[in-house]
Formats: C-alpha cells, structure tokens, sequence
C-alpha cells in the first residue's frame, strides 16, 4: 500500500500538478502577477516587503525546470537586492547587466515552454 500511496503522489507532483515555474510564466504572459492575482492598477509603491519576496523567489525555486528556477530566483534576488540600496546611491547600476541577463533568460525560458512574457513594466 505504502508503494502505491508514494508512486501516486510522484505522479500527481510530477506529471498532473502545475509546475509553479509554469505557472508563473503563464500568469505574466496574461499580465498579471507571478502568483496569478491581478496586478494592481494603483503603481505607486512597487516594492515588495520581505514576504512577498521570499513568496516569489520561492515559486521559482519550486519549479521542475532548470532554466525558468535559475533566472527565476536569481531575478527576484536581484530586485530585492537593489530595492533595498540607499536611493541615492549610485550602485543600483552595477546591477544592470546581470538583470538583463535574467529578465532576457527568464522571457527565453518562458517562451521555451509556451508563454511569451513581456517584462519591461
């Protein structure tokens, strides 16, 4: 019974359940945030507070596919990472290239499996 009960659940984890990478890339191809929820019309404060960016690096995480974790986490960590720069601190620039290596990455990863994402907003 024990051999069922664990096969049953690699196969549902691994063939019927929505990878979260997956998941992610198809809520930002329908616009909307990378956990599915609309995204706000108010733009006013973009910044994500400690939770919202261990909840989103973690979808990332959690994905099946190499490509889409890989620049998935590393994108969130790089926005978290210069959100919490000094504003007037000139280094934020220093993260330029990286961040479009992993936005492009990530769109790449994206279109792979389907979904064509437009990050510049």
């Amino acid at each position: 019974m024990l051999v069922f009960a664990v096969g049953g659940y690699a196969v549902y984890d691994r063939f019927i359940k929505e990878d979260s990478g997956i998941a992610a890339c198809k809520a930002m191809s329908e616009d909307k945030q990378i956990d599915g929820s609309p995204k706000d019309s108010d733009a006013g404060d973009d910044d994500l507070s400690e939770a919202e960016y261990r909840e989103a690096r973690k979808i990332f995480e959690d994905s099946r596919h190499d490509k889409i974790r890989e620049h998935g986490t590393a994108l969130m960590d790089l926005l978290w990472r210069v959100q919490q720069m000094p504003e007037d601190d000139g280094g934020a620039l220093a993260f330029i290239g990286p961040m479009g290596t992993h936005v492009s990455g990530l769109q790449t990863a994206c279109a792979d499996e389907g979904f064509i994402i437009k990050l510049d907003s």
